[in-house]
């Protein structure tokens, strides 16, 4: 007889997942430090650091995505770092990451209309040269990653980006990819 497993618990006793493994009740100390520092920048506890990763991995992934994501160091402006981000995850179809960098996006100033537009259907959106030059190569890379080339690479180059803001591109389009994997494959739902 197999043995019943246990449904997480979120808030209000919905579940977050589609996993049948409950919330992780007693996170590591630094799964907890990402739990209270994601509590006090956006007033709740994302769903995606509730999973129960395993002893040091959850950390280990999330540090390396907040540090891509959040760093002053970073050589890209954090705006087309979020813009990566959002055309990433467009094109997966992951809502929950949708939702997250649209938002983001709207909290550095850019026009809500053109989030909405651009979560939407970004080709149809107005970009400058070089947002339009990022969405095609998170798109490609995403959609068609067997077939990039160094065609793609050198339109970015045309576009005015340096070789070291291309190579940070590169790693937060494969960042969201991973994380747009894993949200899509264990259903994770959106914070309310």
């Amino acid at each position: 007889m197999s043995k019943a497993v246990k449904k997480p618990t979120a808030s209000k006793g919905k579940r977050f997942s589609w996993l049948r493994l409950p919330e992780l009740k007693n996170p590591e100390p630094a799964v907890r430090k990402l739990q209270q520092e994601c509590l006090e920048r956006l007033g709740f506890v994302r769903n995606f650091l509730r999973l129960p990763f395993g002893p040091g991995r959850l950390a280990l992934y999330q540090g390396y995505l907040d540090k891509l994501m959040r760093s002053d160091d970073g050589e890209l402006p954090p705006v087309e770092r979020e813009f990566l981000a959002l055309i990433t995850s467009v094109e997966n179809r992951c809502e929950v990451c949708i939702l997250s960098h649209g938002g983001a996006l709207k909290k550095y100033g850019m026009d809500t209309h053109l989030v909405d537009t651009l979560a939407l259907a970004w080709r149809r959106a107005t970009l400058t040269p070089r947002l339009h030059a990022l969405a095609e190569f998170a798109s490609k890379l995403t959609l068609h990653a067997g077939d990039v080339d160094a065609t793609l690479i050198g339109g970015l180059r045309a576009a005015g980006l340096k070789e070291v803001e291309i190579l940070e591109a590169v790693q937060v389009v494969a960042i969201y990819n991973s994380n747009n994997r894993i949200n899509n494959a264990l259903g994770m739902q959106p914070n309310r």
